[in-house]
């Protein structure tokens, strides 16, 4: 039977998480720093990037604690408890030790396994986090859909739509091929280029006016 649910934030599960994995590292030769800050958000690659937890060294912060940031699309507390372990292993190593030799040997001992980069438990790491999570209570989080985006209606990060469609003008000229593209808005209101050897170009206008104002783009 699970515990009751005590934590009242996540970062207040995360931290009793770490706290309850302290001896387990200490017995894999690893010690975890005491000024360590956890946190359920958005590590720096964004919304579109693939990494699902990040850990920033102290000698970032200005106060000499490292931030620990698990992804917002996950929820699930044991997926949760597997990145948060992969993180835990950076504390505990030196700066700028990256993915490299003495992550991997640190990873490996603690029971991580896979591309170190995107480490994952083993098996018995894996049975030692389906106990912790049952421990610690329900997380209380729930995955954040970040593909939709703040107001659901757009992802904060789509790209913007381009105000304007951008018309072809081509030359009838024979065999003179010259286009521009121009927005019907300075078609309707000065008429449609001119090519500097056969005079003025076609466009086909669309029903509506356009509203914005485009610069014309001159291609050969």
């Amino acid at each position: 039977m699970k515990a009751p649910n005590t934590h009242n934030s996540r970062e207040a599960w995360l931290r009793e998480a770490a706290s309850e994995l302290r001896p387990y590292f200490a017995s894999c030769g690893y010690r975890l720093p005491e000024n360590i800050r956890f946190a359920i958000a958005f590590p720096s690659t964004g919304r579109k990037g693939k990494r699902v937890g990040e850990c920033w060294h102290s000698a970032t912060s200005d106060d000499g604690h490292y931030e620990i940031f698990i992804r917002a699309d996950l929820a699930e507390p044991v997926c949760v408890l597997g990145v948060l372990a992969k993180e835990l292993v950076h504390t505990a190593l030196p700066l700028n030790s990256g993915h490299g030799k003495i992550f991997k040997a640190a990873a490996l001992k603690v029971g991580l396994q896979g591309p170190m980069r995107s480490a994952t438990p083993g098996i018995l790491l894996q049975n030692r986090l389906v106990e912790l999570a049952a421990t610690l209570g329900p997380l209380p989080h729930a995955q954040l859909h970040i593909e939709r985006g703040p107001s659901i209606s757009a992802p904060v990060d789509r790209p913007k739509k381009q105000g304007t469609r951008m018309l072809k003008a081509e030359c009838s000229g024979p065999g003179c091929g010259y286009t521009v593209r121009i927005t019907a808005k300075w078609v309707r209101d000065l008429g449609p280029p001119h090519c500097p050897k056969h005079g003025a170009m076609k466009v086909e206008l669309p029903a509506e006016p356009d509203a914005e104002f485009e610069e014309v783009e001159t291609t050969r």
